[in-house]
């Protein structure tokens, strides 16, 4: 310590406060961060360099949804036959794989019970994309990318595809409670099969 003796600059009770500049290695560090710091800045938010990231992530959008669509012109989904899919609304099997299917991939937007949470709600006889059997499949499969709903088409099997139709349609009518409200066209649902 005594190389700090002449720096010394208060003595108060015995504690010595010395004057000590930062080692040269550590400014190095700070003056290189804050240097990085400001290029990064320059660079990636002010949009200097080639692109922003938020034209980066529209134009990757673009690319995906292309390439979704693209996906699916070259293998389109063929739903099954209407009677086939209101034919499901009666099986209990089909019922009970589409409603574990539901609760994993659908409730997190519609609800645990259909009712809508940030998707709509799927319990009424309103639809945003058409109500019947073969629009509500190529609505899961196919998706609404723009109002966040994501396609399932390559995610699913056709016939968890078809027993989810099913499922929702078993549902209309049910009334949970807490309901969102009505969007889009009414839509008579189409009758079941030996109802």
């Amino acid at each position: 310590m005594a190389q700090y003796e002449d720096k010394v600059l208060h003595d108060v009770d015995g504690i010595k406060e010395y004057d000590n500049p930062m080692p040269g290695w550590l400014m190095a560090i700070w003056w290189g961060s804050l240097i990085f710091a400001a290029g990064y800045l320059m660079f990636y938010a002010l949009s200097f360099g080639e692109g922003t990231m938020d034209a980066e992530y529209r134009q990757q959008t673009t690319q995906d949804v292309a390439a979704l669509q693209a996906y699916f012109d070259a293998h389109p989904l063929v739903p099954p036959k209407p009677a086939d899919l209101l034919a499901g609304v009666k099986n209990a099997a089909v019922l009970d794989l589409a409603a574990s299917r539901f609760a994993r991939s659908c409730a997190a937007c519609h609800g645990e019970h259909a009712q809508g949470l940030i998707g709509p709600n799927l319990t009424d006889d309103r639809w945003l994309h058409g109500g019947s059997v073969e629009q509500i499949f190529q609505t899961i499969a196919k998706g609404w990318p723009a109002k966040g709903m994501p396609p399932w088409g390559r995610a699913l099997r056709p016939e968890e595809l078809a027993a989810l139709v099913s499922y929702i349609r078993s549902l209309q009518g049910s009334a949970p409670a807490n309901a969102r409200p009505p969007e889009g066209d009414q839509v008579a649902p189409e009758p079941v099969p030996g109802s």
